[in-house]
């Protein structure tokens, strides 16, 4: 089937992938880019059932897979052995006004949603943050602290599950003070949150003077570099769970065993979502429970490689959104 393209996020793995910083993608060249999109049915086959009939306004989940496995039939495709994801590994993706949909498994209604051009984020950067913060339910309490760390287009989206789902103290860290403000003014925060730029301040010495020398129960870290890991596992409580989601390093700093061990901190990676969290996060968009609209800048397909300048100066606060 073939999906009229509204919408078209830009996200910071467009410009590794652009680079060619990810060794063997995108994978074949020529390939277009794009995985985070939203659009309209435009034309389908006799096959398609009628729920995707044409003019139905659909979000793009992009884990697409070739073949069965464990993970496919357990719901997480995005982890599947033999990936296909568009504007990556197999098909062109939505850096363009129609995107060839293998299959409707794929498409999420979007029937309710406003705005479908700005709720192309939700595929990825609304979706891949629901998945770490979900992981987060059984270790976290209302009176613990969680520290997002990034916020550009998924700490904004990570920060406001922290609130909504964990209903935990929040600690917004991030570098540049745009961001930072950005992400004050969308997330509901509370007296006892802390905003923190990290090229100004200590961190180490706020999160644990805000935390009563505790530290956090949770961190969610959306830049992934040895030297976010190496800072913020200073900053764990006892059980503490830190969930990498950046890829801004391949090899992190030197672990902390013994702390690790003698306080039982638990490390782990969260990539993307599934198709069932994808639901889930296109109904709080549906109820306005996250707000999105206010994460998006819509660009031109023109002003493309602007934006990946842009993304490489660091100069992007929120989401970058193709809009056709």
């Amino acid at each position: 089937m073939v999906v009229r393209i509204a919408g078209a996020g830009v996200c910071h793995s467009d410009l590794h992938l652009w680079r060619g910083e990810l060794e063997g993608f995108p994978a074949p060249l020529p390939m277009v880019l794009g995985h985070e999109n939203s659009g309209v049915v435009y034309a389908r086959g006799e096959e398609v059932p009628d729920e995707f009939k044409e003019g139905t306004p659909v979000l793009v989940f992009g884990g697409w897979y070739d073949a069965e496995d464990e993970f496919t039939l357990s719901g997480d495709w995005q982890l599947a052995r033999r990936a296909a994801w568009p504007g990556i590994v197999r098909y062109n993706g939505g850096y363009s006004e129609y995107m060839y949909v293998p299959s409707s498994r794929f498409l999420v209604p979007a029937h309710g949603i406003e705005d479908l051009a700005a709720a192309s984020v939700l595929t990825d950067a609304g979706l891949t943050p629901y998945r770490a913060v979900r992981r987060l339910k059984p270790y976290v309490s209302p009176d613990d602290y969680v520290a997002v760390v990034g916020l550009g287009g998924l700490g904004i989206f990570g920060a406001q599950y922290v609130k909504s789902m964990l209903a935990a103290r929040a600690i917004m860290v991030d570098v540049r003070d745009e961001a930072l403000e950005m992400a004050s003014r969308i997330v509901k925060l509370e007296g006892s949150d802390l905003v923190l730029n990290a090229g100004k301040v200590d961190v180490v010495q706020e999160v644990m003077k805000a935390t009563g020398g505790r530290g956090v129960r949770a961190v969610v870290d959306f830049v992934g570099s040895a030297k976010t890991l190496e800072t913020y596992l200073k900053v764990m409580d006892t059980k503490g769970v830190y969930v990498i989601v950046g890829l801004h390093s391949a090899v992190g700093p030197p672990i902390p065993i013994q702390a690790m061990v003698t306080r039982e901190i638990a490390v782990m990676g969260s990539l993307w979502g599934n198709i069932k969290e994808l639901y889930e996060v296109a109904a709080l968009a549906r109820r306005d429970a996250i707000r999105y609209r206010e994460v998006v800048r819509k660009i031109g397909l023109e002003d493309v490689m602007t934006a990946f300048e842009k993304l490489e100066r660091g100069e992007v606060s929120g989401r970058l959104v193709i809009a056709f």
